[in-house]
């Protein structure tokens, strides 16, 4: 026997023992009843029908009588006398030429007052006060100032 047959031998085992457990369960929970049921396969013949369209009402178009007359314009006699052909007055834009006046310069002596030089006199000299530089005392920390070393690892 192959793999498949012997999967199929242990599922029918199974099948039919839980079968028997399922018919002893309901023999104990009916004393009274005792009942045979057995179902039988029956053919019911089911009408097949086709599928219908539902009918969508659609605007349908319908020849109407409308008739709208248009009247073509004819020549006809009128009363009044038209001169033929009819002459049309046509009016041209002149431009008026306007000189406008060009600035030119012109030159025009004016006095201007010419400041010359004169001496000046020094009354008193001022001397002012300049401040000298004092010293500012500060205190200088010697324990963080860094000693120059070739390596600079460290402050000590």
């Amino acid at each position: 026997m192959n793999a498949m047959q012997k999967i199929i031998a242990i599922l029918s085992v199974i099948a039919l023992t839980s079968a028997s457990i399922d018919e002893g369960s309901h023999s104990h929970h009916h004393h009274d009843v005792h009942t045979t049921h057995s179902e039988v396969e029956k053919h019911v013949p089911v009408p097949v029908y086709e599928k219908v369209g539902v009918p969508i009402p659609h605007p349908v178009p319908v020849a109407v009588p409308n008739y709208v007359k248009v009247g073509i314009p004819q020549p006809y006699p009128v009363h009044v006398t038209v001169q033929q052909p009819i002459q049309i007055p046509i009016y041209k834009v002149v431009p008026q030429i306007i000189e406008k006046a060009v600035p030119v310069p012109v030159e025009h002596p004016y006095p201007v007052e010419i400041q010359k030089p004169y001496p000046v006199e020094v009354i008193k000299k001022i001397e002012v006060p300049v401040p000298k530089p004092y010293p500012v005392p500060f205190t200088v920390y010697k324990h963080i100032l860094q000693k120059e070393k070739a390596d600079h690892k460290g402050w000590h």
